[in-house]
């Protein structure tokens, strides 16, 4: 493995005003980059709500459950979302960002990983019913590609800013790893 600097970013919301005065609700949540064989895996989202009626990609992860360390949550989730059993390469780093809409502030703590087995997954019911999830899998550029197009949409520019640097990031340890 290689060097490298952690990310360490916080991100305003700049698309949608803050209509409240009471404090952020703070999550902690896990997220990871999934990468086997030349392919990057992700979550593929379509929802209709407050936020928009909109499809795109974001990593997959959630929330850290009580007496739940980062890497315990990152297991179950990555098993629940997209159905891997997975070993943790690297941790990339923290990414803070805010949603206004529903005043939180996310505290993502992302990962590198690598899937070591395919189990049946087991999505919530929000996951299927309103966010109709599903694992899709793209090469690096496909990905890129796939961020760049919904940049223009608010909550495409929010989950790009959250995402793309931690994806470069990634490619950058893969690239210099199979060297």
């Amino acid at each position: 493995m290689f060097n490298y600097d952690e990310i360490n970013i916080e991100l305003k919301d700049t698309m949608w005003e803050k209509t409240t005065s009471q404090p952020y609700f703070k999550r902690n949540i896990v997220r990871a980059i999934v990468y086997l064989d030349g392919y990057y895996y992700f979550a593929h989202i379509e929802r209709d709500d407050q936020f928009a009626s909109y499809s795109y990609i974001e990593t997959s992860g959630g929330g850290v459950e009580n007496n739940e360390t980062l890497e315990e949550a990152l297991k179950r989730e990555l098993k629940e979302e997209l159905g891997f059993e997975v070993q943790i390469i690297a941790y990339l780093g923290f990414v803070s960002d805010y949603y206004n809409l529903i005043n939180r502030n996310n505290l993502n703590h992302y990962y590198l990983v690598k899937p070591i087995k395919e189990v049946k997954n087991h999505l919530m019911p929000d996951e299927i019913n309103d966010f109709h999830l599903t694992k899709v899998k793209y090469t690096y550029f496909d990905a890129m590609n796939e961020y760049l197009k919904k940049r223009d949409q608010k909550l495409g520019f929010l989950i790009y800013n959250r995402e793309v640097r931690i994806l470069e990031l990634a490619n950058k340890i893969i690239q210099k790893n199979e060297q």
